[in-house]
């Protein structure tokens, strides 16, 4: 499993840099676009709040993309922060296979 060492564009990111400041919006603006609240816009272009599903379809239609677009940028920071944590990492590599937990007699009925 490669890791990346640098950590990927976040959906906040991107909204920020690529959205809000091109285009002059305020996370206002986009709260009301987006008829959520303005908390749930500041916490995700912020990086305190993870991207819903729900945000993923508003942030498509509003932006004319597709919620494909919105939930990988999610994805690749999970997999990133999961493959970065060495705690979470090591006690991954404690998880056994199907096929190993099947063959040891002790392990089931």
């Amino acid at each position: 499993m490669d890791v990346t060492t640098r950590k990927p564009a976040t959906v906040g990111d991107i909204l920020q840099y690529e959205y809000l400041e091109p285009t002059g919006l305020r996370i206002n603006d986009l709260a009301v676009m987006l008829n959520v609240h303005r908390n749930t816009i500041s916490a995700l272009v912020n990086n305190n709040r993870k991207l819903t599903i729900d945000i993923a379809f508003r942030l498509a239609k509003a932006f004319e993309t597709s919620v494909e677009f919105w939930l990988n940028l999610q994805k690749n920071v999970d997999i990133w922060e999961v493959q970065n944590n060495s705690r979470l990492m090591a006690d991954i590599s404690h998880v056994v296979t199907l096929k190993t937990f099947l063959e040891q007699p002790e392990s089931h009925p």
